[in-house]
């Protein structure tokens, strides 16, 4: 398998002349008769690029300053290949990258109120965003979540020169949490001059509009012993509130239980609410069936073609559409100063300020029967005279009604607003002997508020249900207002009979605009030198120590309500998924958190060359690390790493690494309180709505994992200009900190695991109303693949310009999850319920002159199942998704000796996502948002200027 891999894409590289540079590998001979990275600069663009390379101090090691004799592979972008690629948000650029897969970003519509969605949270290999670490100039990044997680959206975009790539384990280097890997974004910190951008865009079908501007300055005073640089940038991209918004998602396609083949899963367009409709429908009693039209008058409810638990195709039931696409606007304030004290002793300091608001649509208010439905008794004051006659002649006590809350007025929708500042002092000492000292403390601080604007109060919302009239006033009132006076202060009755029928003032009542916030901490003090004391036979052995000292505090505080218990006093119908259980709102039930943790860490390093310019041993390294890091809330745990790079020959290297990795419990793994949310799990072929509730575990210990790098680097001279490398990776993840999904927790259950039924929360009638899933550390994760890179760059002209192509590609082998009871799942090539396409290829070309520069791109996801855990035609009916190809094109033209004007197209031949449905309840996307465009064709033009 693993050959007709490497032959495919050096086949499809040689052949195909994809691309240049999204992604550059720091890869080059390590020999005294080649330039370091000679290869990776002559790759890159021009435009000062060569001197992004120049400096490399290789991220994965903290002894290695030259990327060539790195056994792990590293692969480097520039900044303006990420601009070209995408010149909006630098995460959507990013994660145009095959190695990164499941990245939480606000742009995929896929987010939610109660967790860090707010932002883009890069994640490397979809392991998890909590298992890749970020760093700004090899330091740890301020968090702007309550999970540690950085949103690369309010990093200096402007400044970037490079974001370099560890794809493979680092905690020896870096510590905890880089499990994945290491993205670290290196500034321009010495740029000098003014530079900016000025740029607009709009989709195909005229929505999304943005705007960006940007302004970067940089000089140099004191006979240029100190340097000064800032930058500012503002971001703005509308809302698209509706999948319906697209001609593809207005067929609402979404997945149920054949209900004339129990046990297959089936997709189906036109899916609808079964148990609820726009203006009510009666669910039980001699009226079942029947749905309230206008005047609370009743007319037939159509069931459609087919009926599964809350879901049916077509008919009249209720049809919800989820958010396509957040809307997103940023700040970022940055300035970085530095000052030469000695020629040896350099000091620095830095200030960065990000500004964040996202607002996107969560879901249309909904009472399903079946699950939060309404009870509505007989007396009900707004009822028909006709529909009570009816309860009153067949002595109905009540009915179940189900409704989704189109009149209440625009869906519930998050407005998160985030403020993230960093501050950062500290030194750089060099001096003889290769000696390099660099210190630094970092202050991050972050608060962001999530307010969900039109939820609902559920005791206020049951409460006014349950109308009657006044006997003393005759007057339409509350009953809990003649119960229980006093207990449900100004409750307005609400009329639920029909579309339009409850009052405004009644929507008042019942709707709120909860907010909860976070506060987030991070302080860093670290100390670590490199030398190279003395040499072997073979060159200069280069040794690396130091400390750090880390303390991450978390305090959230939230709605009153969110906090609140349902004991529903004096209030009939009360949904029994809701009594007497935490959490008074519809949406967005998140509870109060404060703990803090803190750390300290020594490590070591070492790197020696063994020999140069033998035979079969034209070069030969090794270098090893270790790490011991004590946490106050489990101890001490020891990580290390080992490497080496072979050069058998001149233009042939082989590189490998093993390590051990780990990641410890964040704050809310470790302390949070109940968070509440809406889901649904299948049981007996019958989809059943539940409240899913997770909470933290204090006795949380570290992840561990085994991480195995090998690979071939090629740089032949025949082929001057060309780079193939292939790297094999495995990781193997062990103590996962995580929280069962609601549907495992059953199937677990149901296999005999009586610890995860107590979990389970049933109604009088044995239907699951909740699923309580406490974090522990669970079972392992085993992900290995191949990635791949081909580069090349002519030395000569090509029509006139210098021309390049590159294509990166990565293929995944195993994806595995593992559970405590011995089963094995292997996700990879699941592109349906997870993002884990066996192949994900990325090619591009650019051709440039004096003043103009084309740059093309390509991106290709390949087909893949739907559910690894289902075969077709038993227990799915189709469970295959196509593949797809993306086109990217930018064109830009100086067009003054100081401006140039560019003009991008993504998803050029605006490409529809494959069908590959996610949803639950009864709001469906028809697609895998995080995997698939869903905006389609969108241009963007802009000006850029440099002085």
């Amino acid at each position: 398998m693993k050959s007709r891999l490497f032959a495919g894409i050096c086949t499809l590289a040689l052949c195909s002349w994809s691309s240049i540079g999204l992604a550059q590998t720091a890869s080059s001979t390590p020999s005294t008769t080649t330039p370091p990275l000679q290869g990776s600069a002559e790759a890159l663009p021009a435009s000062g690029d060569e001197d992004a390379i120049a400096d490399i101090i290789v991220t994965g090691s903290r002894a290695i300053a030259d990327g060539s004799q790195a056994p792990t592979p590293v692969t480097v972008t520039s900044g303006e290949q990420l601009v070209k690629a995408n010149p909006g948000l630098i995460a959507e650029s990013l994660n145009m990258l095959p190695a990164f897969r499941g990245s939480t970003r606000p742009t995929t519509g896929n987010v939610v109120a109660t967790g860090p969605n707010a932002g883009s949270f890069l994640n490397l290999r979809n392991l998890g965003v909590q298992r890749t670490l970020v760093l700004l100039d090899g330091r740890r990044a301020a968090p702007s979540s309550r999970e540690g997680a950085t949103d690369v959206n309010l990093l200096p975009s402007d400044l970037v020169k490079r974001v370099d790539i560890v794809t493979g384990g680092a905690s020896a280097a870096y510590g905890s949490d880089a499990v994945a890997g290491v993205v670290n974004f290196v500034l321009d910190n010495r740029f000098k001059g003014i530079k900016g951008t000025l740029q607009s865009g709009v989709s195909e079908r005229g929505d999304g509009a943005s705007i960006k501007g940007s302004v970067s300055a940089g000089t140099s005073f004191a006979n240029d012993r100190g340097r000064i640089v800032a930058s500012a940038s503002y971001y703005d991209v509308q809302q698209i509130g509706s999948l319906a918004d697209r001609e593809w998602g207005r067929s609402n396609t979404g997945f149920l239980n054949n209900p004339a083949n129990r046990g297959q899963l089936i997709f189906r367009d036109n899916l609808r609410a079964a148990t609820a409709s726009p203006g009510g429908v009666i669910l039980s009693g001699p009226l079942a069936l029947r749905q309230f039209g206008p005047g609370g008058t009743l007319v037939p409810f159509s069931r459609g073609t087919a009926q599964s638990g809350l879901i049916q195709v077509g008919g009249d039931g209720a049809q919800a559409f989820s958010s396509l696409s957040a809307g997103i606007e940023t700040q970022n304030y940055f300035t970085h100063a530095e000052f030469d004290v000695t020629p040896s002793l350099t000091i620095f300091g830095q200030a960065a300020l990000g500004l964040s608001k996202t607002e996107y649509n969560q879901i249309q208010q909904f009472n399903l029967g079946g699950f939060n439905g309404f009870t509505i008794f007989s007396g009900n004051a707004f009822l028909n005279p006709a529909v009570q006659q009816v309860l009153t002649q067949t002595n109905t006590p009540a009915f179940a009604m189900g409704r989704v809350n189109f009149d209440f007025g625009t869906p519930a929708n998050a407005l998160a607003k985030g403020r993230t500042l960093d501050l950062t002092a500290g030194f750089k000492y060099t001096g003889g002997g290769g000696l390099t000292i660099d210190g630094y403390y970092e202050r991050g601080r972050n608060r962001t508020t999530i307010r969900t604007n039109n939820n609902v109060a559920l005791e206020r919302l049951y409460a006014a249900a349950d109308a009657v009239r006044d006997p003393a006033t005759n007057q339409i009132v509350c009953r809990v207002s003649l119960t229980d006076p006093g207990l449900y202060p100004g409750c307005v009755p609400i009329n639920l009979f029909g579309v339009g029928a409850p009052s405004q003032e009644a929507i008042r009542y019942v709707e709120v605009n909860p907010a909860f916030r976070t506060t987030v901490k991070q302080d860093v003090a670290d100390l670590s030198i490199r030398a190279t004391p003395f040499a072997t036979w073979a060159g200069d052995v280069a040794l690396a120590a130091g400390g750090t000292y880390r303390r991450v505090e978390l305090d959230q505080t939230t709605n009153d309500l969110a906090n609140s218990v349902n004991d529903a006093t004096g209030i009939r119908g009360f949904p029994a998924a809701y009594l007497n259980q935490p959490g008074g709102l519809l949406l967005s039930n998140v509870f109060p958190v404060a703990g803090s943790y803190h750390l300290w860490e020594v490590f070591g390093e070492a790197a020696v060359p063994l020999a140069r310019d033998q035979p079969f041993l034209h070069a030969l390294d090794v270098n090893g690390a270790v790490r011991y890091i004590n946490y106050s809330t489990s101890g001490g745990v020891t990580t290390w790493k080992g490497g080496a790079v072979w050069e058998p020959v001149a233009g042939l290297r082989l590189r490998g690494t093993a390590s051990r990795d780990i990641r410890a419990p964040n704050v809310p793994e470790l302390f949070a309180g109940i968070v509440q949310q809406t889901g649904a799990v299948i049981e007996n072929n019958v989809t059943v709505p539940i409240i899913l509730a997770t909470l933290g575990n204090a006795d949380l210990r570290p992840e561990i994992a085994k991480t195995y790098t090998g690979g071939i680097v090629l740089q032949p001279d025949f082929a001057p200009g060309l780079t193939l490398s292939a790297d094999y990776y495995s990781i193997n993840v062990s103590g996962i900190i995580t929280s069962l999904t609601p549907q495992l927790t059953l199937d677990q259950c149901r296999a005999g695991n009586d610890a995860l039924c107590a979990n389970i929360t049933r109604n009088a009638a044995g239907t699951i109303t909740r699923i309580t899933s406490p974090t522990l550390n669970l079972n392992e994760l085993k992900a290995s693949g191949v990635d791949i890179e081909v580069g090349y760059r002519p030395s000569g002209d090509v029509f006139g310009g210098k021309a390049g192509f590159r294509v990166v590609a990565s293929y995944l082998e195993k994806q595995q999850q593992i559970f405590t009871n011995g089963n094995i799942v292997d996700r990879a090539g699941e592109v349906g319920l997870s993002s884990n396409p066996r192949w994900n290829v990325v090619g591009n070309v650019t051709w440039t002159s004096d003043t103009f520069e084309l740059f093309a791109q390509e991106r290709f996801i390949s087909a893949g199942r739907y559910d690894v855990t289902r075969s077709e035609p038993t227990t799915i009916e189709d469970n295959t998704v196509d593949h797809v190809f993306y086109t990217d094109l930018t064109a830009s033209f100086k067009v003054a000796p100081k401006f140039r004007f560019y003009l991008t197209v993504n998803n050029l031949f605006d490409q529809d996502p494959p069908l590959a449905p996610t949803g639950t309840l009864i709001q469906y996307n028809r697609t895998n948002p995080q995997l698939y465009d869903v905006i389609g064709r969108f241009y963007t033009a802009g000006i850029n200027f440099n002085f």
